[in-house]
């Protein structure tokens, strides 16, 4: 009996001890296991696209900025001015009679009064604008519109308003002498209107008059007995000088 009395405390003092182990056990806290860390996304992490580098030109030079560009060869450029080709007549306030010729852009104007005073000038029709000059200063400006022509004429400190329609034909509305005939002393023009008649001074030796009727299938007319030839002018502006 002794000898079991020892060997029964040593069990209980064991069973004892695994209790209190057990419950040690479930006392402490429990250990979290490391996850993966979440791996971002290679959209997130990768880093922005570089800017892209324009293409190097052979030559050195950095690249042409648009407003540079516009100067090579190739490269969009403003479009020409629309030549015009028409025949207009017409009346300024002061009752003068104008016609106008265009060919091409090219033009030429003349202005009578069937008696005296006439005036020649030579320039531009194009884009919808007349631009002209004459001697002694004169400057006539005009715009194209709907088929008829209205602008000014000034000459000194003289200025006249006019308006002049677009011929319903081909046909040359201005004559001119020819050059052959003014070197020998006789210049005229004549100005061939809508219903049939014509305008025009003629000036021999420096003295002007009412020009002589032409006749334009042959563009000749009769001087003191004499044929004086004449031609059409058609926006040629040595006719003009």
């Amino acid at each position: 009996m002794k000898r079991i009395t020892p060997l029964l405390t040593l069990l209980t003092g064991a069973g004892t001890a695994a209790v209190l182990f057990a419950m040690s056990a479930q006392a402490a806290p429990r250990t979290v296991q490391p996850t993966a860390a979440i791996t971002p996304s290679a959209s997130a992490t990768a880093p922005p696209d570089a800017p892209s580098t324009p293409p190097v030109d052979p030559t050195g030079q950095p690249p042409a900025q648009p407003s540079e560009q516009r100067g090579r060869p190739g490269a969009p450029t403003t479009a020409p001015a629309a030549p015009v080709t028409a025949n207009w007549t017409g009346r300024l306030d002061s009752g003068a009679t104008i016609a106008i010729t265009a060919t091409k852009g090219t033009a030429v104007a003349y202005v009578c009064d069937g008696r005296r005073l006439e005036i020649w000038l030579r320039g531009t029709a194009a884009d919808g604008r007349l631009k002209l000059t004459g001697k002694k200063g004169a400057t006539l400006t005009g715009t194209i519109g709907d088929g008829d022509v209205t602008g000014e004429l000034v000459v000194g400190d003289k200025r006249w308003r006019f308006t002049a329609k677009a011929a319903a034909t081909p046909a040359p509305v201005l004559y001119r002498a020819t050059a052959q005939a003014r070197r020998a002393g006789v210049d005229g023009g004549w100005i061939m209107l809508p219903d049939g008649s014509q305008i025009g001074v003629l000036t021999r030796d420096g003295s002007p008059a009412p020009a002589p009727p032409l006749d334009p299938a042959f563009g000749t007319t009769i001087v003191d007995g004499s044929t004086v030839a004449a031609e059409p002018v058609a926006g040629d502006p040595e006719t003009a000088e």
